[in-house]
């Protein structure tokens, strides 16, 4: 289905039965009875990305409930990361495709977790009620999430509501829903010291690996040992794509910039399958001869292999770019529709690139994500992205490859 229907379904139908479901679970919870929780449910639905960014929440379950069994329910999309993660042990897969397929993997989901009579549902989503619903017709009794908007059924629905702070990464956002959870402190006063516990998780990419993806790069013309550049211009096509571009020939200049650098390297271009005709027109602007597309050609677990091979990861605020954190690559990530306060990559060696604009970001979860500059997001230009110069990147790009700047940019 089109993600912009699912949202207008979601607030619709979604409000409606959110209502009467809090009004159900407020008659209900006098005679609740308290249970150990056993069996927790994490729910987190749009963005490959996101869920990387969740995962030291599901490492904090972990810590704090070892004894649990940690459900994790998403669309099936994302099964491949996580296979990745392998942090859960029951994955449930949503099939938003059809109509008639989102609606039957939904009911087969909830009637699998209400066998299962899991304790505690966790909603990872900002502002969508699916995942309430859901857990709803599951029958979970216990529920967590944010309470970030004017929706009056949320403090009657949530067991625990939780403070969405825009000041903090993301990843500690999610980290305290499960902090409110296990300590019920509405005021976060150990949420410091708690929060430093918990790190992505580091996947471990064996030699086998790492020889099977150098043969096949050896196919396109790759020669052992050849440094690996990696550049993705991808953006989500579900939250306004347009605006979260760079201009073309920019990513172009960039890998120039990157082979001048090191003369015998090689600059990957990566992207979905469905990205390749984009991505293959971004590479056509580079001048260099030493450049491969590889969108659509790999694996997501071969694309984590590239990154752990790679000299840099040049990469558009998506997916791909938290991927690459779990290999601890260095990285660039170039935020041009949101805020790297929020997204910005984690790893021991990573830079970001914004426009210093007020409009940055451009929508928020206070918007739904939906509106930006009083249009709708699928209007918005990347006039924001134009104002990001080539040397702003390339000066991160350097800091993090220990290279001296080009002449041209000491004068500057």
């Amino acid at each position: 289905m089109d993600v912009e229907l699912m949202r207008r379904l979601d607030r619709v139908l979604g409000d409606a039965a959110c209502s009467v479901l809090a009004t159900a679970h407020r008659i209900g919870k006098p005679f609740a009875r308290t249970r150990p929780i056993k069996k927790i449910v994490v729910m987190k639905f749009f963005g490959m990305g996101s869920i990387i960014v969740a995962s030291r929440s599901l490492a904090a379950l972990r810590h704090q409930y070892p004894d649990a069994e940690l459900h994790f329910v998403t669309f099936k999309s994302n099964k491949g990361v996580l296979d990745i993660l392998g942090m859960t042990d029951h994955d449930h897969y949503v099939d938003p495709s059809t109509p008639q397929t989102f609606v039957k993997t939904t009911l087969s989901v909830a009637r699998t977790l209400r066998k299962a009579k899991c304790d505690l549902v966790l909603d990872l989503e900002f502002f969508a009620k699916f995942p309430l619903v859901l857990g709803s017709l599951a029958g979970i009794p216990t529920k967590a999430g944010f309470y970030l908007t004017s929706e009056s059924w949320r403090r009657e629905l949530l067991d625990y509501s939780g403070f969405y702070n825009s000041y903090f990464h993301t990843s500690d956002i999610f980290l305290s829903l499960v902090y409110l959870v296990a300590t019920g402190d509405y005021y976060y006063t150990g949420f410091n010291e708690f929060s430093k516990r918990f790190t992505y998780p580091k996947i471990q990419i064996s030699e086998l690996e790492r020889a099977q993806l150098r043969g096949k790069l050896g196919k396109l013309g790759v020669r052992p040992g050849e440094p690996l550049y990696v550049i993705n211009p991808n953006t989500s096509p579900d939250l306004a794509p347009e605006a979260r571009k760079w201009p073309k020939e920019r990513y172009g200049q960039v890998a120039d910039e990157l082979v001048a650098i090191t003369p015998n390297a090689r600059v990957c271009f990566i992207g979905a399958p469905d990205e390749r005709p984009y991505v293959q027109s971004v590479a056509d602007t580079a001048k260099t001869s030493r450049k491969h597309v590889l969108a659509g050609d790999l694996s997501l677990r071969e694309l984590l292999v590239l990154f752990a091979e790679c000299k840099l990861v040049i990469s558009n605020d998506s997916g791909p770019m938290h991927l690459a954190c779990l290999v601890d690559a260095p990285i660039v990530g170039l935020f041009f529709g949101d805020t790297p306060t929020l997204f910005a990559p984690i790893g021991t060696r990573v830079r970001t690139v914004s426009p210093k604009l007020y409009s940055i970001p451009l929508f928020s979860v206070y918007n739904g994500k939906d509106v930006a500059v009083g249009k709708p997001s699928h209007e918005v230009g990347n006039a924001a992205a134009c104002t990001v110069p080539v040397e702003a990147v390339m000066r991160e790009a350097r800091d993090l490859l220990g290279a001296r700047p080009a002449l041209s940019e000491v004068a500057r």
